[in-house]
């Protein structure tokens, strides 16, 4: 089950008022609901502690008055030792996910991929650019 949590979004509204890496975030006007769930998910066998997914404005529009949502998934979290420090630098990670495109009339919402994936197994033992030395 999933259900708003306002201490997220205090800390979201924190971290985009403060952090320049969300200078466009801040001046979009974005509409972001954060949730917590009860529930573990996984993916590919890998523990997943939070996502963002951006919504379907002209499907939901009419029952839904938010651009994303970012989900904290609380048993994960919970497993690993979260504590505060954790939850905001989760937070930010899935606020780096927001996208926003101003260029036509009405702003369009889109998810961002990382910008690296790879395996720690990898990266610690050949480095993060291996492909390339």
């Amino acid at each position: 089950m999933n259900k708003r949590n306002n201490q997220y979004t205090r800390i979201a509204n924190k971290l985009i008022a403060e952090l320049p890496e969300f200078e466009e975030l801040r001046d979009s006007g974005v509409r972001i609901a954060f949730l917590e769930s009860d529930e573990e998910k996984k993916k590919n066998r890998k523990i997943i502690f939070g996502d963002c997914a951006a919504v379907n404005k002209s499907r939901y529009d009419w029952c839904c008055p938010f651009d994303f949502l970012i989900t904290v998934y609380k048993p994960n979290c919970e497993l690993f030792g979260f504590d505060r420090d954790k939850y905001i630098t989760l937070i930010r990670h899935e606020l780096h996910h927001a996208g926003v495109d101003n260029d036509g009339d009405e702003p369009k919402y889109y998810v961002i991929p990382h910008d690296v994936e790879e395996f720690w197994d990898i990266i610690n033992d050949k480095g993060l650019d291996w492909q390339v030395k």
